[in-house]
């Protein structure tokens, strides 16, 4: 049962809405321009606000949907299934693992699992770190490694607890990947 459950849940996550969207607007492939993420922020900064608009909220139902069917099938299911959809959406087995950084995905996930002021409180954390260090890879893992604390204390749960590492393992994961390439970008010399 919860290996079906990961299945499913992974394909969910890894329908690539981005790669759809910008390819229906301007007949681009999302993987090779602006940061080469197959996510919202990407078709929102190269794209445009409504496709941008569009891909959050479908990379959020996935997370979403995920979610609710995982609470269907099993005790704490929604938490595997937020995670496999979270996971197929940062590398989906049909844009050769190349996707988006998963928090859209994640978002739409934690409105089923979490009050709406457990979410505020992590995008608060996210947007703090983002003012410090403007950079939006850095600040994204800064709020991952923050929110296995904060829904483990808010809770007093160690199944919160343990889903937020699992979370936050996923989406670091992605974005300290992005970190070196930007890294390794940043040191090639320019040609003039």
């Amino acid at each position: 049962m919860l290996l079906k459950l990961i299945i499913v849940s992974y394909l969910i996550g890894s329908i690539p809405f981005a790669f759809f969207l910008a390819w229906i607007w301007r007949k681009v492939d999302i993987r090779v321009i602006g940061s080469e993420n197959v996510g919202t922020t990407n078709v929102f900064k190269e794209i445009g606000v409504l496709p941008g608009m569009l891909t959050g909220i479908l990379d959020g139902l996935k997370g979403l949907v995920a979610a609710l069917i995982g609470m269907g099938i099993m005790t704490n299911g929604e938490f595997f299934a937020l995670i496999a959809a979270m996971t197929g959406h940062i590398w989906p087995a049909w844009l050769k693992f190349h996707g988006g950084g998963g928090l859209a995905t994640f978002i739409g996930g934690m409105l089923i699992i979490y009050d709406w002021w457990v979410i505020l409180m992590i995008l608060g954390i996210w947007g703090a770190a983002y003012s410090i260090t403007k950079k939006h890879d850095l600040s994204a893992l800064i709020a991952c490694y923050v929110c296995p604390f904060i829904l483990g204390i808010i809770h007093s749960s160690w199944n919160h607890f343990i889903f937020g590492i699992g979370a936050a393992f996923v989406v670091g994961l992605k974005r300290l990947q992005s970190i070196r390439k930007n890294s390794r970008e940043e040191m090639m010399p320019r040609s003039a």
